[in-house]
């Protein structure tokens, strides 16, 4: 179905859309608050900020991808989500506004996103281990940051697919098919999620040298990723994906 939302413009749709993203955001950012005297903070702000370095632009409306959920996930599992949260938005805010450089709208909602995603994951990973994911073992710790997992995958391609769809008039289901798809994303995100539990489960036994260790791999990852994507955009777009010529994506 393609956008009909009050029957107002795709530019009105997407910039009310962005303008709710980025208030939701806000709130869940100010109830965490930001506590800049917890060393850990700024440990993982770099962290987060490594793995959002990691980037690559996406096939359909010059929206971007990083490997910042390697970083973000594991963050979410060392730490309260008090502290996870504000680590990966003001690592995603630090990245795009002194090394990507996108304009301000395009930052506060990738921020805004990142930050309801770890959100969204962090309530998923108290509701079904309130004390911590790695107490469990076997088939509940599987089952528990599988769950969590595939909720900050959600929300986070949710939120991208979304604002895509709005931005040039086209359905959610097929920009989110032209932007990841089953075959190019799944795997590659199922491989960053769980090197990002590789990355918490062995900070948890070393400590913050664990990411030195890690770093190779999700560099490995990414390239892989990088690779897929490029030959997804290689190859001509059906005509219900081409956006409107005046679209112009919010996320870029």
């Amino acid at each position: 179905m393609r956008n009909r939302l009050l029957n107002l413009s795709p530019s009105v749709t997407s910039r009310a859309f962005v303008a709710l993203v980025i208030a939701a955001g806000i709130l869940v950012a100010m109830a965490m608050g930001v506590p800049l005297r917890d060393p850990r903070l700024w440990f993982w702000i770099v962290a987060c900020g490594i793995g959002e370095m990691l980037w690559l632009r996406l096939p359909l409306g010059r929206a971007t991808l990083s490997m910042g959920s390697t970083s973000n996930f594991a963050a979410l599992l060392v730490l309260p989500v008090q502290v996870a949260v504000p680590a990966a938005t003001l690592a995603s805010i630090c990245v795009e506004l002194a090394i990507m450089r996108k304009p301000a709208v395009r930052v506060l909602f990738n921020a805004a996103g990142t930050a309801l995603a770890v959100a969204a994951a962090g309530s998923m990973l108290h509701a079904l281990a309130p004390h911590g994911p790695f107490v469990l073992r076997d088939a509940g710790l599987f089952a528990v940051l599988v769950a969590s997992a595939v909720t900050y995958y959600a929300v986070n391609r949710g939120l991208v697919s979304t604002v895509l769809a709005l931005d040039g008039a086209l359905p959610v289901t097929l920009v989110w098919q032209r932007n990841f798809g089953w075959r190019r994303d799944v795997f590659a995100s199922g491989a960053a999620l769980s090197l990002g539990v590789l990355v918490a489960d062995l900070h948890q036994q070393t400590g913050p040298v664990a990411i030195l260790f890690v770093l190779l791999p999700t560099i490995i990852v990414f390239e892989a990723h990088r690779r897929l994507y490029a030959m997804s955009s290689a190859r001509p777009a059906p005509a219900e994906l081409t956006p409107e010529p005046t679209a112009k994506a919010v996320n870029e």
